[in-house]
């Protein structure tokens, strides 16, 4: 999440609005929609729930996790938001950095095995050699004491990730208050001279 958070700022939001109050509509949306899109490879763990082989290249931690399917789901995504005004080519980076972060995070956590990194160029499996973060449970699990410990400490680890991110005066988040042309003030017509009255 701090990570889809960073991606925001680095994007800078969507387009323009024509007023403040629909401007702060839509810069929640976009933190909404990067904060999920960087979570967007664990939805796997819905394919294993309906019976996908969970240690097959579409189970968890894998094919999703891949950075080709990010490059892939990243211009999809910037595709689809340009006809709203997004720019393409920041859209597209930012989405794909957003997604690709979630494998290169998980082959740095404790536990768990290896991440398909480059599927479907190859299904060799990588984990870093530094393995630093703790490997959250899945399911309820997370619920319990060795779960919620997990969450905490990487909640303390990514937190100057996140309060950059949300930093006031961001791009996507700062009010933005469109400036009224100036007009300039009519023109006086000029005094007419009293004629002189003929009799």
């Amino acid at each position: 999440l701090a990570v889809g958070l960073l991606a925001l700022r680095l994007h800078g939001g969507g387009a323009a609005t024509r007023d403040q109050q629909s401007g702060e509509r839509e810069s929640a949306g976009t933190l909404l929609f990067f904060a999920m899109l960087a979570e967007l490879p664990d939805m796997d763990v819905f394919g294993v729930a309906c019976g996908l082989c969970d240690n097959g290249p579409f189970g968890h931690r894998g094919a999703s996790h891949s950075f080709v399917t990010a490059i892939v789901v990243g211009i999809a995504i910037a595709l689809i938001v340009r006809r709203f005004g997004w720019p393409f080519v920041r859209t597209a980076i930012a989405a794909t950095l957003a997604l690709a972060s979630h494998g290169v995070l998980d082959a740095c956590g404790e536990g768990g095995r290896g991440l398909p990194l480059l599927w479907p160029i190859s299904d060799a499996r990588f984990m870093s050699p530094w393995r630093v973060l703790p490997d959250a449970p899945r399911g309820l699990e997370m619920l319990s004491r060795p779960g919620l410990l997990d969450l905490c400490i990487e909640f303390v680890v990514f937190f100057p990730l996140t309060a950059f991110a949300l930093w006031p005066g961001r791009p996507a988040l700062r009010r933005r208050t469109a400036r009224a042309p100036a007009v300039a003030p009519p023109a006086r017509a000029p005094a007419l001279a009293p004629q002189p009255v003929r009799r």
